[in-house]
């Protein structure tokens, strides 16, 4: 991440009330992950570190999945996020920090892990800070949500609108080799890939909060003005779903890869 990570701050009441959790079934796959790793040479409690934490929507849920007993700390650069996470502790911890700098000892930590989060840091530099981070055997996770727009003509469109308007933006800006990112540091091994598919539905006000809630729609707001941004958003569901219960269909990846010792 750059210092354009307070610009997200705008948006940390909207990322609240309006981003989506993640499948449950990857978050057991992802507990599984760790509970094999080699946990009989860990120190009590564990840490488990969510890196670009945002408002700690995957911090509570790795509190929510691991029990009461690890140490979960998000890990925000952005102030507002930070702010609005702790409004909702669940049992967690905030610190400021970067994806390539986490303030942490070297392998102190059974899982670092980055949900809708990885394509804004330096991802090299962030494997190699989860490399230094991990105790051995513990596990580096990725972790994204993605509208799956070959599913679905609605979706389709929505991303259209993006690509016109955003700064730059391109549907694919996700589709790098993770695994073979993960691979390529030394002290990562093992890396994989789980998918999963589902759908959200919202109503059409959820749609359109959830929508300006982006870092990427940021950009159409400022092309062209957030009166328009909503009109454009309201027509397309009237266009696609004209009794207003919005479907989105959703890709979510899981990549994994184990600390060597």
């Amino acid at each position: 991440m750059t210092d354009s990570t307070q610009a997200f701050d705008q948006l940390s009441e909207g990322y609240r009330r309006f981003r989506p959790g993640y499948p449950r079934a990857l978050l057991d796959r992802l507990r599984a992950h760790v509970l094999a790793g080699e946990r009989s040479s860990w120190p009590e409690p564990w840490l488990l570190l969510d890196v670009g934490a945002g408002t700690g929507i995957s911090t509570r849920a790795l509190r929510r999945v691991f029990g009461p007993d690890p140490r979960v700390v998000g890990v925000e650069p952005g102030r507002s996020m930070r702010a609005a996470a702790a409004e909702e502790p669940d049992g967690v911890e905030y610190v400021d920090g970067r994806a390539e700098e986490v303030p942490f000892p070297d392998a102190s930590a059974s899982l670092v892990l980055a949900a809708q989060a990885v394509h804004w840091f330096d991802r090299p530099a962030f494997y190699a800070e989860a490399a230094r981070l991990l105790l051995p055997g513990g596990t580096v996770a990725v972790l994204n949500n993605d509208r799956d727009w070959t599913a679905s003509a609605f979706v389709d469109a929505h991303e259209s609108l993006m690509e016109e308007y955003g700064d730059d933006y391109r549907r694919d800006y996700r589709a790098y080799d993770t695994v073979a990112e993960m691979e390529a540091q030394d002290g990562l091994s093992n890396a994989t890939e789980f998918t999963t598919a589902w759908t959200r539905e919202l109503d059409t006000a959820g749609f359109v909060g959830s929508a300006l809630s982006s870092s990427r729609m940021a950009a159409v707001v400022r092309d062209i003005g957030e009166e328009r941004t909503r009109a454009a958003l309201t027509e397309l569901v009237a266009a696609h779903f004209p009794d207003g219960n919005v479907r989105v269909p959703y890709v979510t990846r899981l990549h994994l890869a184990r600390r060597t010792p």
